[in-house]
């Protein structure tokens, strides 16, 4: 373990000198490959700065006192100096406020005029205030009155400026020497001929520049740009330009033994560190490739591995990132530091730069191993993208809450921007009152009524129905209170009718005990009387047939009680077939003709002779007339009408039956057709109570519409289904 580490350390520093070295090489290259000091930038600017200072300073400055005769003064120039301090009568006035205030003797004066007497406070000032006084307002007077006055004047203050520019360029041009000493020149001014020199120019020059018309002229503006902030000195003579043709040389003693010998030694010192550091940079990078082919497995650290691929990869992969940058920064931070030579920093970020390259050099290894792995669904890019898609589901509500947040964030920032600006106030307060304050009200007015509406969902959840939710406005938090109400509507619904499903269970349950332990306690019964050997043979004969008669009640209503059920879990065939619905009623109606004429009932049925043809299972749609007929003969009252319609009508055959029951019916029509319930609530009648319920669901399996109407005493029932 010892071992892997120490090659770690060794492969993470050798990682460390080569990039180094890579670094080193791309930023320091053309500073010192070929090159020498001449060509260094930091020479380069000084000698800009030399051509750009010594013509106006040196060769070429303007004569000043040809400058000052050119000065002029323009109307416009004498207008703003009148004009400077206000119009006339206003810097009169300014003049004698200024001197009223001023200490003066104060004598009090009495006058008496008849009975009265008035005394006056009178201010007087001294006489030398009173001429200085009257003298500047003689001055400001004569501005007014006389051009060549102000003129004067205005040419004393363009000399004043022009002598300031002189000695301006008297202490640059002292500076520029003694800066540059060890530059030598030997220049001639080609337009006038004049030559110009500090000193020989000698055949050993460390450095030497020619200007001629092949190398290009000394070219540069005669006004020093620097010292003439006003630009009098530029408009006054126009800022020409003088060319020079020459030489400008730096001797090899100079560079040596001058104020420039340090630059120049700490130059080539500089440049054989670079040479250094990219030679081993180059030596590491062959000793990393060698090594890393045999040892880059020590870097797989199996249980820091393990706990390194539970991670997300997006989180992999900005932890790599990030230790990538962070070697990458101390390197750069370590190539300055060999550079300027600071030995005790470069042992510090030395051993950060090799820590943190240990560590991208452990994680590519580890993301290399697991990367044909990685489930993408399980990064925090994915699941945020998720939530974002989400943010948006309901558009309004996600633009809404994306505006109040830009709002809210920048008026943090002008919160901030006011505590550093205060004349910021000028905008905030307005904003704030505006936009700020609106918002944040109507956001936490949304957030209240939000909640509302959670605690409202949590009652809900908990079964709890209550008051319904107040529908605030038309935003789709109010349509979601909106369709909140509805499920509560629905869930208050789904109890009552959770109730009555139980209530009708409970009969359910009631009713097939009773309707089946009837006929099976007569068989039970009979059943020991045939055990009796003493009974007659005509006893025999009628307790057989009680018992036969019973037994067929119970098949009826064991087969009754399975053929629904089938019916109402849908595991049931239909053998559809194109059928005359008109001539299957006629056939049903002469089926129990025997049974109509006995019941002492009045049917009135009404069928055309045109055929009806509908798409059914002839044998099951026979059950369902069956089934209404045989409810009449049951359940009308004796001696009253039953009315039997079929009919076309818009598309569909409309089968309509209707009489009036024997027993009173109720109002809920819908619990007719549950399972074994009777008109006949005390179960005196034959049947089986599964009459309506069976056909109810074979009209819903053909896709027909079975109603009934109870309105009094009377029961109406009507069928539809569409015809062919």
């Amino acid at each position: 373990m010892k071992h892997a580490i120490g090659r770690n350390i060794l492969l993470s520093t050798l990682a460390v000198i080569t990039v180094l070295g890579l670094f080193t090489l791309i930023e320091q290259g053309r500073q010192f490959i070929g090159t020498s000091y001449f060509d260094s930038d930091d020479f380069e600017w000084q000698l800009d700065e030399l051509e750009e200072s010594i013509v106006p300073l040196v060769l070429a400055p303007p004569d000043k006192e040809e400058v000052k005769k050119k000065i002029t003064v323009t109307p416009e120039e004498i207008e703003e100096y009148r004009f400077r301090y206000g119009d006339l009568e206003s810097q009169l006035n300014s003049i004698r406020n200024q001197y009223q205030s001023e200490t003066g003797e104060v004598t009090t004066e009495t006058s008496t005029d008849g009975a009265s007497e008035e005394t006056t406070t009178v201010e007087t000032p001294n006489d030398a205030l009173l001429a200085e006084r009257d003298k500047k307002l003689a001055d400001i007077t004569k501005n007014f009155t006389d051009d060549s006055y102000v003129e004067k004047k205005i040419r004393a203050e363009k000399e004043a400026e022009v002598d300031n520019y002189y000695k301006a360029v008297e202490y640059a041009k002292n500076d520029l020497l003694s800066q540059q000493e060890d530059f030598v020149y030997d220049l001639k001014n080609v337009e006038t001929g004049e030559r110009f020199t500090n000193g020989e120019i000698g055949s050993k020059n460390a450095f030497n520049k020619e200007y001629s018309s092949k190398y290009g002229h000394l070219r540069k503006r005669t006004v020093y740009q620097q010292v003439d902030e006003s630009g009098l000195v530029t408009d006054i003579m126009g800022n020409p330009f003088a060319r020079f043709e020459g030489t400008v040389a730096i001797p090899e003693g100079s560079i040596l033994s001058g104020h420039r010998a340090n630059e120049y030694k700490n130059y080539l010192t500089n440049q054989r560190m670079f040479y250094g550091v990219v030679v081993a940079g180059i030596l590491a990078a062959v000793a990393f490739t060698l090594l890393w082919r045999k040892n880059s497995e020590t870097f797989r650290d199996k249980s820091r591995e393990e706990k390194y691929r539970q991670l997300p990869i997006d989180v992999k992969l900005a932890f790599f990132l990030i230790s990538i940058l962070t070697a990458i920064i101390t390197i750069v931070i370590l190539e300055d530091f060999v550079l300027y030579r600071d030995y005790d920093m470069q042992i510090i970020t030395f051993i950060f730069a090799v820590i943190f390259t240990a560590i991208t050099l452990y994680q590519w290894k580890w993301m290399r191993a697991g990367f044909g792995t990685v489930d993408w669904k399980k990064s925090l890019t994915y699941s945020w993208g998720q939530s974002l898609q989400g943010f948006f589901l309901k558009q309004s509500i996600g633009i809404q809450t994306l505006l109040m947040l830009i709002i809210i964030f920048f008026w943090g920032i002008g919160t901030l921007l006011v505590l550093m600006i205060p004349v910021a106030l000028i905008v905030w307060i307005p904003a704030t009152i505006l936009i700020g304050i609106p918002v944040l009200v109507v956001l936490m007015s949304r957030t209240a009524y939000l909640n509302r509406i959670f605690v409202k969902t949590e009652e809900m959840a908990k079964g709890v129905t209550g008051h319904e939710i107040e529908v605030r406005g038309k935003s789709q938090i109010a349509e979601h209170a909106a369709q909140l109400n509805e499920i509560r509507s629905l869930i208050k619904s789904s109890h009552s009718e959770q109730a009555k499903s139980e209530r009708l269970k409970t009969e359910l349950i009631t009713n097939v005990s009773h309707d089946l332990r009837t006929p099976l306690t007569s068989i039970i019964t009979y059943t020991d009387l045939l055990k009796n050997p003493s009974i007659t043979d005509e006893e025999r004969a009628s307790y057989i047939a009680i018992l036969d008669k019973k037994s067929m009640r119970l098949k009826t209503l064991i087969e009754d009680l399975f053929e629904v059920s089938k019916m109402a879990t849908g595991n049931i065939e239909l053998d559809k077939r194109k059928v005359d619905l008109t001539q299957l009623l006629q056939q049903a109606i002469a089926e129990h003709q025997e049974d109509i004429d006995k019941s002492g009932l009045d049917y009135r049925v009404a069928i055309g002779t045109k055929p009806i043809m509908a798409y059914v299972d002839g044998q099951k749609w026979w059950r369902v007339l069956d089934n209404l007929i045989i409810n009449t003969l049951k359940y009308a009252l004796p001696n009253t009408r039953v009315y039997i319609n079929l009919d076309q009508l818009d598309g569909e055959a409309v089968f309509v039956i209707k009489n009036i029951a024997k027993y009173e019916l109720g109002n809920d029509v819908d619990e007719l057709t549950e399972r074994f319930k009777r008109a006949d609530t005390s179960r005196h009648t034959d049947g089986s109570g599964l009459g309506l319920a069976i056909a109810q669901s074979i009209v819903d399996l053909h896709g027909g519409r079975l109603r009934m109407e109870v309105d009094g005493d009377l029961f109406k029932v009507t069928v539809k289904i569409e015809v062919i």
